[in-house]
């Protein structure tokens, strides 16, 4: 008998949390051990992603408060419709309206949360209890949220395990396809720079805008590209306003949300992530299959992906003078840079292989099924 397996997420962003969610729904649905259903906000991206997807869904007309009766029960009377097995939740704030169906629902599941953000404090009040006490299994995408998990959470230490987020090995980037793609976007310079992700201040894009103006002052030019969706209008207004007063337009440049984005990533030199702490850094991994250099923060889950000077450079972390040297040596030291983008291909295809990970989530769900 097929596994029903209920992809739950309302989020209205469509970042790493939203394209995983996406492409493991997808993934599911190929699937002829599995049966999927969805639970989605309307109107969202990430719904509109999914719309290709021939399989029962419940739309929401919003995000779920954190104790929405009427909306639990919609959610519990479509799980206990379709008997459902397991319920698998991807975004934080969907947790209360998970646990109140599970709770007071009449249909007997299984409630799994992927865990993709970081849990800084203590979370053992009357409400966090109720909320993890429903909690059948916490996956953690790294060592540093599992640790987190163990200290923090009110779950038991069997309840929770650590997978990673998977790649998917690029097909079809060829070096004419490449070349194409940068030809198209006007991508050239002795040495390129990509910076990948939504913009928000927390992502720190402003960092490689001050590293590019201290390597200038060196008598280094750099071109670099700062890719993603505008989450924070006014951050990017700033940013602009900032490279014009530096007099940077000729070496920073501004792209919309591209994907696939690991095509992108072949047309640069290095790929660097500027997060003040970032949980996993899933970009980086695509840079690394992609054979491409990866500079990151020494913070949050990015040290797990980046073996210092072996797969990656690491830069302290807000600090754009670190970031600056991390990007001159890789500029400067063309053997390093080729050794890193080996050594890390090798890893992120040993390590974040997409197939691998993904089954490993699917076995999470067999054996909560079976017990």
């Amino acid at each position: 008998m097929a596994l029903k397996v209920l992809e739950l997420c309302l989020s209205p962003d469509y970042g790493g949390l939203e394209l995983h969610m996406r492409d493991f729904s997808r993934w599911l649905s190929g699937r002829d051990d599995c049966q999927l259903f969805l639970a989605l906000q309307d109107r969202t991206r990430l719904s509109g992603a999914l719309g290709e997807l021939d399989v029962s869904r419940l739309l929401f007309s919003g995000p779920a408060d954190k104790f929405s009766p009427f909306k639990a029960k919609r959610l519990s009377d479509f799980i206990e419709f379709h008997s459902i097995d397991i319920v698998h939740v991807h975004w934080k704030f969907d947790l209360p309206l998970a646990a109140l169906a599970k709770k007071f629902g009449k249909r007997r599941f299984q409630l799994v949360h992927t865990r993709q953000m970081n849990m800084p404090g203590k979370k053992q009040d009357p409400y966090h209890r109720f909320i993890y006490g429903q909690m059948d299994c916490f996956i953690a995408i790294t060592r540093y949220i599992e640790k987190q998990a163990r200290e923090n959470l009110p779950i038991p230490a069997d309840k929770i395990t650590q997978i990673y987020y998977g790649v998917k090995i690029p097909a079809g980037v060829t070096a004419e396809r490449t070349a194409a793609l940068k030809q198209k976007l006007n991508i050239s310079g002795d040495f390129t720079i990509g910076l990948l992700g939504r913009i928000s201040e927390y992502k720190g894009q402003h960092l490689l805008i001050e590293a590019v103006e201290k390597l200038r002052m060196e008598g280094i030019l750099v071109q670099a590209w700062i890719v993603g969706a505008a989450f924070e209008q006014s951050y990017l207004e700033k940013m602009k306003q900032m490279v014009a007063e530096k007099k940077l337009i000729d070496q920073i440049h501004f792209l919309d949300f591209y994907e696939p984005a690991i095509e992108l990533m072949s047309c640069f030199d290095t790929v660097v992530l500027t997060t003040k702490n970032e949980t996993f850094g899933l970009v980086l991994i695509e840079a690394m299959q992609a054979g491409v250099a990866v500079i990151g923060s020494n913070s949050g889950g990015v040290p797990e992906i980046i073996d210092h000077e072996k797969t990656g450079l690491l830069f302290e972390t807000w600090n754009s003078r670190a970031l600056a040297d991390a990007i001159k040596r890789l500029c400067l030291d063309r053997n390093l840079r080729k050794s890193i983008a080996e050594k890390g291909q090798k890893k992120a295809q040993a390590q974040f292989n997409l197939e691998t990970q993904y089954n490993k989530v699917l076995n999470v769900f067999r054996r909560l099924r079976v017990e």
